[in-house]
């Protein structure tokens, strides 16, 4: 898996590309790191270059979302495609984490 990360506002954002699996899981909680550091309120994670999600990345967005929201903070998915968002929804990850088709809606909320 591929991360760049961007800030926009008061958001960091992390455009994902690749597969989202067990193995890109360490490099993922490496760059979380980077919320602490930037003292960051809201995570966008910019999901439409990955074309593969497994359990393991569903864990880790679904920790990561708790992490941040222990921390008072928040997090947005962006442009998931189809088959990721329907592994999101199976999961129930799309009832703690809002999805949006447009970065500056998440900008928005955050």
């Amino acid at each position: 898996m591929n991360i760049v990360e961007r800030q926009m506002d008061d958001a960091l954002i992390f455009d994902l590309s690749g597969r989202f699996e067990f193995q890109a899981t360490p490099q993922f909680f490496v760059a979380l790191d980077q919320i602490e550091e930037m003292r960051c309120q809201h995570l966008i994670l910019n999901l439409e270059g990955i074309s593969f999600l497994d359990s393991s990345g569903l864990g880790a967005i679904h920790m990561a979302h708790q992490k941040l929201s222990a921390a008072g903070g928040t997090m947005s998915i962006v442009n998931p495609l189809p088959h990721v968002q329907q592994m999101m929804e199976r999961a129930n990850l799309t009832s703690i984490i809002p999805i949006h088709t447009l970065e500056e809606q998440a900008l928005l909320v955050g």
